[in-house]
């Protein structure tokens, strides 16, 4: 789901949930292990977050909303996602080190939240950023 390799000072973490990277609660949970690695590893100055699916992520994974909203804790067990992500984001802006994210194709919605979280985003001129979301309600 996310497998990382150390090139010197930069640990590498790449993200590989076909087919977009949809953020779900074991993803999350993966990244959340690849920022601990790198916060306690005083050798790794550099976060650099990557893909190698067809988007950096395409945000949250609908088929997780679809069941959260089947349970009858509904609206609440989508909160729940949502905060973890959202965590998640904290603890990458509040990183003692420097985060970067390597977009080369799509980043909608948390997926860009993800990327808005790092210090740095170097996107492809062919990128494609949004907030579909913002159409919604």
């Amino acid at each position: 789901m996310v497998s990382s390799e150390q090139i010197g000072r930069v640990l590498v973490a790449t993200l590989s949930r076909p087919p977009v990277n949809a953020l779900d609660d074991r993803l999350i949970a993966a990244l959340d292990a690849v920022v601990d690695r790198a916060i306690e590893d005083a050798s790794i100055a550099v976060l650099h977050l990557r893909s190698d699916q067809r988007a950096f992520s395409a945000g949250a994974d609908l088929a997780l909303i679809e069941a959260c909203f089947a349970t009858p804790q509904g609206p609440d067990a989508m909160t729940d996602v949502v905060r973890e992500m959202q965590r998640l984001y904290w603890r990458l802006e509040s990183a003692p080190l420097v985060t970067l994210a390597e977009i080369d194709t799509l980043a909608l919605g948390g997926g860009l939240e993800l990327a808005l979280a790092c210090d740095l985003r170097v996107a492809a001129l062919e990128a494609r950023l949004g907030l579909p979301e913002a159409r919604l309600g």
